[in-house]
């Protein structure tokens, strides 16, 4: 073995390591919250509704979280807002105790959404809540995925540069010269 084939493969080794790393960080990270395990655990709120200039109304939904631990309820069928149409806005990341505001969903006119939630259905119609106060803050868009999305990216970047980086080292080696 010669020194130049040593020393193409202590850089590769390392870049190796550290995807390895960044790719174990990022599936412990996605995994840390526990899953419901209890129907009933979880339980939607109807906080209250807001009547929009437009003639639409906007529902507030919060959620109480019984267990003493982050529940995680993927969307699905365990946790899904119907109609379709309204997409998929709630959380899936459920922390212990009463959270109220948690996410909201307008609605053009007339009927409204169900959040069906962990064995439980809860409608909002436009007069089965009270009107929310004029101070509400009402909650920013998205459901928490953020960084977890943002973490999976890093560790997609992260593999592809591994790559390169394993393919230059190996016409390094192939040709003795830096590519």
């Amino acid at each position: 073995m010669d020194g130049r084939s040593s020393r193409v493969r202590r850089p590769r080794a390392r870049v190796t390591r550290a995807a390895l790393v960044a790719v174990i960080a990022v599936l412990g990270l996605l995994a840390l919250p526990g899953t419901a395990s209890a129907k009933g655990t979880v339980v939607p709120l109807l906080d209250c509704v807001v009547t929009n200039r437009d003639g639409s109304w906007t529902a507030v939904f919060g959620y109480r979280n019984t267990s003493s631990s982050t529940v995680t309820i993927p969307a699905g069928a365990r946790n899904k807002v119907t109609p379709a149409t309204y997409g998929t806005p709630q959380p899936t990341t459920f922390r212990p105790g009463t959270h109220r505001g948690a996410f909201t969903v307008t609605v053009p006119r007339g009927g409204g959404p169900m959040w069906h939630l962990d064995g439980t259905n809860l409608a909002a119609r436009h007069g089965s809540a009270t009107a929310c106060p004029p101070s509400t803050e009402l909650p920013e868009e998205g459901n928490g995925t953020g960084p977890a999305i943002a973490l999976a990216a890093a560790g997609l970047v992260g593999v592809v540069m591994v790559r390169r980086a394993n393919r230059r080292a190996q016409v390094v080696a192939a040709t003795g010269r830096r590519a």
